[in-house]
């Protein structure tokens, strides 16, 4: 498989988002999970990178695993006498199933690209899709890349110019021969900034599919 010929020919390396891009993710889901643990004011939008909130914090692994927790319970006390294993559930509802298709793609594409993921995301969420892929596809979710770079481990998220140049002296990129693909147009707009070619992806309108041939 190769790209379609909408993107340059000179493409060497593509950098993939994970959430919205491999797999499909709905906020709205985590947000009704704890109001069903008694949470009633609690948003989508809180808990997204930008929101300036501790869930921004957590994504740039400032706590662990037991202190978001800690921080869940302290931002809504509803939470107090809820467990770590409630708590966790809740989190991950957003995160749903692995699509055996793109999955093949990825592998295929190893043959005539350098491919890499760059997620924003947290200590319990990257636990629970490795394991999960692991059940649902088999094997190592990392191993279908060059490299898998997260937010949390590198101590920076999207969009920041910080998390693109980390990831391109870390796999060596050369800007110019790198497609970056991100469902959220601010990532793709710091991409861009960043002199990396890059595609906003809109979930339920097109997949990663439609982008190669």
């Amino acid at each position: 498989m190769k790209l379609k010929n909408i993107f340059p020919e000179t493409i060497s390396a593509i950098v993939f988002d994970f959430g919205g891009v491999i797999l499909d993710v709905d906020l709205s889901k985590t947000v009704r999970a704890f109001e069903r643990l008694g949470v009633k004011n609690l948003s989508a939008a809180e808990t997204q990178v930008g929101s300036g909130t501790f869930f921004e914090a957590n994504e740039r692994g400032e706590f662990s695993r037991e202190e978001f927790w800690q921080k869940l319970r302290e931002r809504a006390p509803e939470l107090a006498l809820r467990s770590d294993t409630e708590l966790h559930a809740a989190w991950d509802e957003l995160l749903g199933d692995f699509v055996p298709a793109r999955i093949d793609l990825l592998r295929d594409l190893r043959k005539n690209y350098r491919t890499f993921l760059l997620s924003n995301t947290n200590e319990a969420h990257r636990e629970t899709f490795l394991r999960r892929f692991s059940e649902q596809i088999g094997g190592d979710m990392n191993a279908l890349f060059e490299q898998a770079f997260y937010s949390d481990l590198l101590g920076t998220v999207k969009p920041s110019h910080e998390i693109f140049e980390k990831t391109e002296k870390l796999a060596a990129l050369v800007p110019a021969e790198t497609l970056f693909i991100d469902d959220n147009a601010k990532n793709v707009a710091a991409a861009r900034e960043c002199g990396w070619h890059a595609y906003h992806l809109v979930p339920g309108k097109e997949s990663i599919l439609d982008l190669f041939e």
